[in-house]
């Protein structure tokens, strides 16, 4: 694959996340059901498809899966990566959407890069490199002003949209930090992804009391919940991981402000959520927090 169609692929699986949350906005104008009722359905489907993707791969399944069975520590691992980073990062992200809808929440999440880079400085006893500081600075600086306007004293987006976005943030920087050490040992991006969100999905009934999903077959959702699994999950992470092996991080990086700024163009053309000048300039400066440490580097 070339360099310039490997871009594509990974700007692509942004788009697609980004317009995930956009179709789940709408799901909640017309269903009742709640965030982790979603979270259920998504992570259970799509775990599934992309095991079943993974074992299609034969060599790469049997690796992964010996791998994992000859230390049975990495399965804990797996359980932990399924349930505390990718369930918890859905359910938070579904909740934001709920709360304050798709852009304001997909915004404000991207403030986990500068999370990755404080918890990397903590963990190591290192200074921050110094793009990595100007990530930190325009991250937290946008996010104020997307949500404040450049008036510390009034939110424009709800405190719970704030607070499950961040939470979000927080669970998608674990959940890129923990698996590290799995994927250094061989095993197959598809194959951890799958068995992660399958066994997420797994963990999920036991925190819901409806267990029926015919309510997302409803004719007023089934696009929604639809393209939430295959386009806004199984697509999103095929396409993703495809052109992440022949990107460079920093390229890869760069890519990844599709997501936010395909969230934004998408809430507004469908729904018109609109910024203000401040707000839209914040947005602005969490765009440029993705990018600055590949900028400063070069």
């Amino acid at each position: 694959m070339s360099r310039g169609l490997a871009l594509i692929f990974v700007g692509m699986a942004g788009i697609f996340w980004a317009s995930s949350g956009v179709a789940v906005q709408d799901f909640f104008m017309y269903s009742q059901k709640t965030a982790m009722e979603l979270t259920n359905i998504r992570m259970s489907v799509a775990g599934a498809i992309l095991l079943l993707i993974a074992a299609s791969r034969r060599k790469s399944f049997k690796l992964s899966a010996g791998i994992l069975n000859k230390n049975p520590r990495f399965w804990f691992d797996v359980v932990i990566y399924g349930i505390i980073g990718v369930v918890f990062m859905q359910f938070t992200y579904f909740q934001g959407i709920s709360i304050g809808g798709a852009a304001a929440t997909t915004v404000i999440c991207y403030a986990c890069p500068a999370m990755v880079v404080l918890w990397e400085s903590f963990y190591h006893k290192k200074f921050p490199k110094r793009g990595e500081v100007i990530a930190v600075i325009l991250a937290m600086s946008g996010v104020f002003l997307l949500v404040t306007g450049g008036n510390p004293t009034k939110l424009l987006v709800p405190v719970g949209c704030i607070v499950w976005s961040l939470a979000s943030g927080a669970a998608f920087a674990f959940s890129a930090i923990y698996p590290k050490h799995l994927f250094a040992k061989k095993i197959d991006p598809y194959f951890l992804t799958g068995a992660g969100m399958f066994i997420g999905g797994l963990f999920t009934f036991l925190l819901i009391e409806d267990k029926n999903w015919t309510a997302f077959f409803n004719s007023d959702v089934i696009f929604d919940v639809s393209w939430i699994i295959i386009f806004g999950t199984v697509a999103a992470f095929l396409s993703f991981n495809a052109g992440l092996k022949f990107l460079t991080p920093e390229e890869a990086s760069i890519t990844a402000t599709t997501e936010p700024a395909a969230s934004v163009i998408i809430s507004w053309a469908i729904f018109g959520t609109a910024f203000g000048v401040v707000e839209s300039f914040g947005i602005i400066l969490v765009l440029l927090a993705i990018i600055a440490p590949s900028i400063v580097k070069k």
